[in-house]
């Protein structure tokens, strides 16, 4: 959002842009985070849980919570699939959106020096986006196919993509 409105309105970046705008989307995807995690956790919290309670996970995921409960959990499982694309794809999704966009925006600008001062300013952030999004993603598709035999092998894949990204930004940037 942020690359777009500096490179499609750059003169108006300041009154888009403004404190009020940028703490309502924080408040909105906080919120909306917030109620991505109610319902699961509410729905894990009725189930009978018969046998032991040990989660056998170092991530926070309802999954593993899920498979100690002694019923059908076959509905929590299908919410839980459904809110994690939602929670992979839609911002994945917006992204891309913006790049399409910042991309047709950029190739009309006449000069090649400003077109590849406009790329280099989205390049690092584009780099940080597929390191996130490209383990993640496979690491969940992996998962839910069942390819990967071991769940530890599986949780260490999880942990290393969560946390190799964010520890590469201040490199990166």
């Amino acid at each position: 959002y942020d690359r777009l409105i500096a490179i499609c309105w750059p003169l108006r970046y300041s009154t888009i842009n403004t404190n009020l705008r940028m703490l309502l989307i924080i408040l909105g995807i906080w919120s909306l985070v917030v109620l991505l995690e109610i319902f699961p956790v509410s729905l894990a919290a009725r189930l009978p849980y018969c046998g032991s309670r040990e989660v056998n996970s170092c991530c926070c995921e309802h999954s593993p919570v899920y498979r100690l409960a002694c019923t059908d959990i076959s509905y929590n499982r299908q919410l839980a699939t459904a809110k994690t694309l939602t929670v992979l794809l839609g911002p994945l999704s917006f992204i891309i959106f913006t790049y399409v966009i910042i991309v047709v925006a950029v190739t009309r600008i006449a000069s090649i020096s400003q077109r590849r001062k406009a790329f280099h300013t989205c390049f690092t952030h584009l780099l940080l986006v597929l390191l996130y999004y490209m383990p993640v993603i496979v690491a969940y598709v992996l998962g839910n196919l069942r390819l990967v035999p071991n769940v530890d092998l599986l949780t260490s894949i999880l942990t290393i993509s969560v946390t190799i990204p964010p520890m590469l930004n201040p490199i990166i940037y």
